[in-house]
């Protein structure tokens, strides 16, 4: 029986480093030949010594067992190696496959045989040095060595399959809410519907990780519209970000002609989360506003109408409201009593009285009368069943304010189950108003709730500068005693506008 010494396992990486370095670092030519010629025969003559000792060795002993394990995995990291000239460019080429096909070419056999070398190659040379370690052969030791050698070698060759992988399918998962950036239906509709085209510059560092969670946003918007995406350095490109007032990376901007908005996120990820969850809502906004003339809205103020922001009597405030007026470039403006009682600015196109409480001055309400007749426009949404004193200027806009509160037994917001939920009525029928035409537009998508809505109609022969916003769902009629019920006699259902 031959004598049990190291030699096949330093053949073979002897050998196997030597074909490593031929073809890596001395390459083709004379003494790269030489390395791979000497190196695959120290790798062929290390199976061979190996095939040898197993069959010298005779049947049912554990030298021979282990023999036999040992040859199996050498020949493994030898068909690895076999393998390994398929990825030479000589043999691509004479396959006359395209660039993409050689290139799928090489990375199968690439994969293939660096995995052949490497688990055959751990497996043989973890088991095969225990059985020389010692004088006496322990069968139980060099099973359990090469069962650890191969679970290493099989863990490492998954770990490189996936870096691999990962490196040619890039992909991103993000399961946080609010590190999500996606476009919206509503924001792609947005731009889908611009007419005039608009620049997005992004300024973030290269290989960045908040540029690489809104990379998704920014196609999808540039897919939908005439939006026009560039990323730049800020360090990279002073002189378009001066142009555009960035003085450090992580922002946003919309350019469209001379006007501008800015959407601040930031280069950290960690701290550009919440900014990351909010980015649609606010291109939203920005793309709204942009290239929008600057607008001033007039609000009454002084009669206990909501605000922004809730009242003193525990009413909210209609701050989603004032939020969509700044994203549109429109300022607020507020009108007290003593300045309302005078001849409204020259720049006032809208004057709005939304949900006043108390009863406007005589000479509010004439100032009103003076600034609808000159050709202005005005917004009234009134409360039912108080009276602000406005009727004289209801009546110079041919319109009539209906007694009750508005009520419908199909379509309203449940809330307590009961029959007072029919006065949160809900509607998505919009008038004929450039105020309303997006609304028209998406009514079958969307609804408003009214919680509490006032009933109006249009007087016959008044002038007709008076448009509807809103009218009631079919079913709807004026609630007067405040249990709820129809009651077909007493309440009428001939509801022109809420």
């Amino acid at each position: 029986m031959i004598e049990r010494r190291p030699v096949t396992p330093v053949l073979w990486l002897v050998g196997s480093a030597l074909i490593l370095v031929g073809e890596r670092y001395a390459g083709p030519g004379f003494v790269g030949g030489v390395l791979n010629g000497v190196g695959m025969a120290l790798a062929i003559a290390a199976v061979a010594y190996c095939l040898v000792e197993f069959l010298a060795t005779s049947v049912g002993t554990a030298v021979r067992a282990a023999a036999k394990t040992a040859l199996f995995f050498y020949g493994l990291a030898a068909v690895g190696l076999l393998l390994y000239p398929l990825t030479f460019n000589g043999v691509v080429d004479r396959l006359g496959l395209n660039e993409d096909g050689a290139e799928a070419w090489r990375a199968v056999w690439t994969v293939a045989w660096m995995l052949a070398w490497w688990v055959g190659t751990a497996a043989a040379v973890g088991g095969d040095w225990t059985r020389y370690r010692s004088g006496d052969l322990e069968p139980r030791r060099v099973r359990a060595a090469t069962a650890a050698a191969l679970s290493l070698a099989l863990a490492v060759g998954w770990v490189f399959a996936v870096n691999y992988t990962v490196g040619e399918r890039d992909r991103l998962w993000e399961w946080s809410a609010q590190s999500r950036a996606r476009a919206s239906d509503a924001t792609l509709e947005l731009v889908g519907s611009l007419r005039a085209p608009v620049e997005v510059v992004a300024f973030f560092p290269p290989a960045n990780q908040v540029l690489r969670r809104i990379e998704p946003f920014l196609d999808e918007v540039a897919a939908s519209g005439p939006v026009d995406v560039t990323v730049l350095d800020q360090a990279l490109e002073p002189t378009r970000a001066a142009e555009l007032g960035a003085r450090e990376n992580g922002v946003l901007f919309l350019v469209r002609g001379g006007d501008q908005r800015r959407i601040e996120l930031d280069v950290d990820y960690g701290r550009a989360k919440r900014s990351l969850g909010s980015l649609d809502r606010e291109f939203q906004e920005a793309l709204l506003g942009i290239g929008r003339e600057r607008r001033t809205l007039y609000v009454t103020a002084g009669h206990g109408e909501r605000g922004e922001y809730a009242n003193d009597a525990g009413e909210p405030g209609l701050g989603n409201a004032y939020g969509i007026l700044r994203a549109l470039n429109v300022s607020t403006r507020n009108l007290p009593v003593a300045d309302l009682i005078q001849d409204l600015p020259p720049d006032a196109g809208v004057v709005a009285a939304l949900g006043p409480a108390r009863r406007f001055l005589p000479e509010e309400v004439d100032s009103l009368r003076r600034f609808w007749n000159r050709g202005g426009s005005v917004l009234l949404l009134l409360e039912p069943g108080v009276d602000v004193g406005l009727e004289p200027l209801l009546e110079e806009m041919a319109i009539r304010r209906l007694e009750g509160t508005v009520a419908n037994d199909r379509y309203h917001l449940r809330r307590d189950g009961g029959a007072s939920d029919r006065r949160l009525v809900l509607t998505n029928r919009f008038g004929s108003h450039a105020t309303t035409s997006d609304l028209s537009r998406a009514a079958n998508r969307i609804g408003l709730v009214l919680e509490g809505a006032a009933g109006l109609e249009g007087v016959a022969g008044g002038p007709a500068r008076s448009t509807v916003l809103l009218r009631p769902m079919t079913g709807s009629w004026l609630e007067l005693d405040g249990d709820f019920e129809r009651d077909r006699k007493a309440e009428p259902d001939a509801i022109e506008a809420l």
